[in-house]
């Protein structure tokens, strides 16, 4: 199960087009190619109805 911390990590790394690590797990991987077509079909959404700074966030889960 991955954790808020790391889904942080993968879409800030998604966003900014940084590689993912090669020994990160399968579910890692996964979570990360989602999250980098997320964010393309976000701008390109943002783009078409005027949105100039477009922001994809996960919300954190409070215990």
């Amino acid at each position: 199960m991955t954790t808020n911390k790391r889904y942080v990590q993968l879409l800030f790394m998604s966003q900014t087009c940084q590689p993912l690590e090669k020994a990160a797990s399968a579910e890692d991987k996964k979570i990360y190619k989602e999250m980098k077509h997320a964010d393309k079909v976000m701008r390109k959404s943002a783009k078409k109805l005027g949105i100039k700074n477009p922001i994809l966030e996960i919300p954190l889960e409070l215990d």
